[in-house]
């Protein structure tokens, strides 16, 4: 069975929360991001809320 993992970020920005598809450990390396936002279409930091696997 494959699991889906991805991390869970919120914008500082709009402040609107979404996933990242990605397994790279983020929390070990960044304490925010800086990312293109779906959300508010532009880049923006964003807080690392949690890592989620399913």
């Amino acid at each position: 069975m494959i699991k889906l993992t991805y991390w869970i970020l919120k914008c500082k920005s709009c402040g609107k929360e979404w996933k990242l598809l990605v397994s790279y450990p983020l929390d070990k390396e960044f304490q925010q991001l800086y990312h293109y936002c779906p959300h508010c279409k532009k880049n923006a930091f964003h807080e690392i809320i949690k890592y989620v696997e399913e």
